[in-house]
């Protein structure tokens, strides 16, 4: 998306080599889809792809231009390069430089030094190959969401882009002139889409950050401008133009709308919003009145003239604002937009524009617009990375070190306690391990059992034993429901899992267990078309075996639940963690009321909800007795489970927790 050109810098050309405000319109709508998506991706699904809009833009443009002057025989590839450090390293070395400084004074170290890592690779046109080596580094992961420079990976594909296009153009234009280099260019096209569809199921993040398998989409632009601009000299060619605009912003709107991130992408579902971007900039230059009406609207042109600037700055205000807020509400997503556009405007104003006037000797064009800031941020990048984001200096008070160690023994997860069986892999001999026992005195016949969404609820019943005198046994796999029936799970927990269930079935038939209580991530697996049938089946078998059954409906869930809050807090000392990962209280979830039904359907099946416990006042809050109870989105940390348990037995919810102790007590 760097390879702007506005009214003042020559404009982005038309058919007669004239300015085309319809390019500036399309940047516009672009960069609005990116920003509606990373404010809420629920707002427009598809939104990621305006970045594959801005990528044949670049390839359009700067081919062109290059096409252009060779022609003329006036390219010289000095005078193109500083063309790009003028438009293009200014804005980005100012952004770059602001988060990192507002980084050193409100990130934790581990966080400080990531970001310290990625300004560096940025300043090396590489912060796509530094997203590509993180482990953790996918773009639709739930923690790139508060990575404040993770958008720069666009800029890192462009400018390896324009270091190797245009040796590559000119060669081809010498030696052959268009033709052949219209006929290179479509097989490049055509291979790099081929490559990364080839890829997407064996490496996504090569897909996604990659140059090879992202060329393809900046080289369908530049095989338009190979092409040459289409002038149609009939009104059937007229009305062919309108029909090719219509059916480019057809392909736009559907992607912006349904390509979400559920679609492999790029590779062929990348053709959708690149083809379309295509065709709009095909019809934009025969003259289609369509398009001059809608992307030529002046307040479009003006987004798409600031678009460069708008790009840069979004990301890192939205990731620092989830980073102390969790989520957005209306109102920070509100403020957050007020802020992006000011400081757009801003630098759009006193950076960009008076960097691509400014034009001194060579020489002093590249130290004073790159070498000098650059080599002051590499020093102040490297600085952090060897401090390890001043580690040391952050976490050496007495009041930090107090603070995150109470902490990090509140947070821990149940799978970090060796008395919470939770399996990765199928072992039977866990079931005979005394560790597995919570609860004071000999086993007596009670199983919790299910997936971690069981194991997560190991030191309520703990605390509930001790209060009842009769211990539970605790058996769980990750990522596996306790069905009898159907296929779930997957790799890598699928081959335990399939082992885990036949097995729970088994020994829940044989006696040895007089009551059993389930647990499970219900809301994931109820997503399964068989699910219902699979557990109604496995109910009805547990009755059948004389069991008592006991379905526990699963916690609220949280989205923008982040277990790192509290230490962020500890860093500024404002952060309230507790008011701002509530959400509203939407009543029991659709999966949850369902489990209740089945269970009023059978005599010796019960429900036992959390919700009274974690919902209150119209809103649910991750919170118990003031403290985080939760370690992740979905789960209880083990205090927090045993919280949780304490806050039970002064409910009247306990009567019905209980119950799962009471045959044993009869039994005596």
């Amino acid at each position: 998306m760097v390879a702007r050109q506005d009214r003042q810098s020559g404009g982005a050309a038309g058919a007669g080599g004239g300015y085309r405000p319809d390019i500036d319109g399309l940047r516009g709508l672009a960069v609005l889809a990116v920003v509606l998506y990373h404010l809420d991706p629920a707002l427009l699904p598809g939104g990621y792809t305006g970045v594959d809009v801005f990528f044949v833009i670049s390839g359009y443009l700067i081919t062109r231009i290059i096409a252009a002057e060779q022609a003329a025989g006036r390219f010289s590839f000095r005078d193109f390069y500083l063309r790009r450090v003028r438009r293009i390293l200014p804005v980005l070395l100012v952004v770059v430089a602001a988060t990192l400084l507002t980084g050193a004074l409100v990130l934790l170290p581990a966080e400080l030094e990531a970001l310290a890592g990625t300004a560096a690779w940025s300043l090396a046109a590489a912060a796509n190959l530094y997203f590509w080596r993180q482990p953790d580094g996918g773009y639709f992961a739930d923690a790139s969401a508060e990575q404040p420079l993770l958008h720069l990976w666009s800029l890192g594909v462009e400018e390896q882009f324009y270091l190797l296009w245009p040796a590559l153009l000119v060669l081809l234009l010498v030696r052959g002139g268009r033709r052949p280099a219209t006929w290179v260019t479509l097989a490049l096209v055509a291979a790099s889409f081929a490559h990364a569809e080839a890829i997407n199921g064996t490496d996504p993040r090569a897909a996604f950050y990659l140059l090879p398998a992202r060329a393809g989409e900046l080289l369908l632009g530049a095989l338009l401008a190979l092409h040459g601009d289409w002038r149609p000299g009939t009104a059937r060619a007229r009305v062919l133009a309108e029909v090719l605009a219509l059916a480019g912003l057809v392909a736009l709107a559907w992607s912006l709308w349904r390509l979400d991130h559920s679609h492999a992408f790029p590779g062929l579902w990348a053709l959708v919003p690149t083809g379309g971007a295509a065709l709009v900039i095909l019809a934009g230059g025969a003259g289609s009145r369509l398009l001059a009406w809608l992307l030529g609207a002046r307040w479009l042109v003006a987004v798409g003239l600031l678009s460069y600037s708008i790009y840069l700055w979004h990301w890192p205000v939205l990731a620092f604002a989830r980073y102390f807020a969790g989520g957005l509400s209306p109102a920070l997503a509100a403020s957050c937009l007020a802020v992006i556009a000011a400081l757009s405007l801003a630098s759009y104003r006193y950076v960009e524009q008076p960097a691509r006037r400014w034009r001194p000797a060579p020489r002093r064009q590249l130290a004073w617009l790159y070498a000098f800031p650059a080599a002051a941020i590499a020093v102040a990048a490297l600085a952090l990375v060897q401090t390890q984001g001043m580690k040391q200096r952050i976490e050496s008070s007495p009041r930090f070190q107090d603070g995150l160690a109470r902490i990090e023994a509140e947070a821990q997860p149940a799978l970090a306690f060796d008395y919470n069986c939770q399996l990765s892999a199928h072992d039977p001999d866990r079931l005979e391990d005394p560790r597995c026992l919570v609860g004071p005195g000999a086993e007596a016949g009670i199983l919790l059992a299910g997936d971690s969404n069981a194991a997560q609820f190991v030191g309520l019943f703990d605390v509930l034993s001790a209060q009842a005198g009769v211990p539970v046994r605790n058996l769980s796999h990750s990522v596996c429901p306790p069905l009898f029936q159907g296929e779930y799970s997957f790799p890598p927990y699928k081959a335990g899992c399939d082992a885990f269930r036949p097995f729970l079935a088994e020994v829940l038939a044989s006696g040895r267990f007089h009551t059993v209580v389930l647990g499970a991530s219900w809301r994931h697996y109820a997503q399964v078309a068989s699910f219902r049938a699979d557990l109604e089946a496995t109910l009805d078998a547990l009755e059948a075996a004389g069991l008592r059954v006991f379905l526990v409906g699963q916690i609220p869930h949280h989205p923008g639940f982040n277990r790192h809050c509290e230490r962020r807090g500890l860093r500024l000392g404002w952060v309230d963690c507790s008011r701002r990962l509530q959400r509203p209280d939407e009543g029991e979830p659709e999966w949850n009321r369902w489990l209740a039904e089945a269970a009023s359907r059978r005599p010796g099946v019960r429900y036992l909800s959390t919700h009274g416990l974690l919902c209150a006042q119209g809103a649910c809050r991750p919170v118990v007795a003031g403290r985080l109870a939760y370690f992740d989105p979905g789960h209880l940390s083990m205090e927090g489970s045993r919280a949780l348990g304490h806050e039970l037995l002064a409910r009247p919810e306990a009567k019905a927790w209980l119950e799962v102790f009471e045959p044993v007590r009869e039994a005596r």
